[in-house]
């Protein structure tokens, strides 16, 4: 098994946190720790408590091209000077292009660009759509106890037509307001009370805030001007967690 270090490039939502773990579970023991750190406002201590709770395993950095220029050196240290983890970085950006301009350190981009893998758009690969729309939906079903709705003809050629710029990760919050009714014909949605129509708006918008701040609850909760507990207990209401959106 190889233990080179791998950059994987997608567009938000494309799931370069899912494809890390499963690197790591395919590395050789997934027993051993994955550890996901967001780049954004990371500091140097926390890169190097990162790397000592990921030791023997993975450290996976979240959208790498946010690091702050000093933490980047000190990644490259690390790199340098192996720390027992191995590291696999993500990035929406062409990475490169920032290397080029400066706005990335060239040789760190150097050293994590051993093995690259792309992980293209879900407009690319229109023929993927119905099978994870369904797959959404089953587990959306699930997890709330509902029967899973008729996914007609009509409605998966609508879905393929779609451009999807926030990609898997948009089909899925889609195939969410689907199972509870958010996006199926008015006259179907005609059999809800007010209660179950009120949950499902409030369980909509949680979802927006989540996926417009990435994840970020505290600025999620600011923006629906809720208190942070008020907002975690909603989360947990609707079977929401806010790292489900920080990639």
């Amino acid at each position: 098994r190889s233990q080179a270090e791998v950059l994987i490039c997608g567009e938000p939502g494309s799931g370069t946190s899912k494809l890390a773990d499963a690197i790591h579970q395919l590395s050789g023991d997934a027993s051993r720790p994955f550890v996901k750190l967001s780049a954004a406002g990371l500091t140097r201590s926390g890169l190097a408590e990162g790397f000592g709770a990921a030791r023997g395993g993975t450290l996976f950095l979240d959208e790498v091209a946010s690091l702050d220029p000093a933490v980047q050196f000190a990644l490259l240290e690390h790199l340098d000077h192996p720390a027992g983890a191995r590291v696999v970085a993500g990035t929406y950006r062409q990475l490169e292009d920032e290397a080029e301009a400066g706005r990335f350190n060239a040789d760190l981009f150097y050293r994590l660009d051993i093995i690259r893998i792309r992980i293209p758009a879900l407009r690319e690969r229109p023929e993927d759509i119905p099978v994870l729309f369904r797959h959404y939906v089953a587990l959306a079903c699930e997890q709330a106890g509902l029967a899973a709705p008729e996914i007609t003809p009509e409605l998966t050629a609508d879905l393929m037509a779609r451009e999807w710029p926030g990609n898997a990760r948009a089909l899925m919050n889609t195939a969410m307001r689907f199972a509870m009714g958010l996006e199926r014909e008015t006259k179907q949605d005609d059999t809800l009370g007010l209660t179950e129509r009120l949950a499902q708006v409030e369980r909509s918008l949680l979802i927006e805030a989540l996926e417009k701040h990435h994840g970020r609850a505290t600025q999620a909760a600011q923006a629906l001007k809720l208190p942070r507990k008020t907002f975690y207990d909603k989360l947990s209401r609707y079977g929401l967690r806010a790292e489900d959106y920080r990639n």
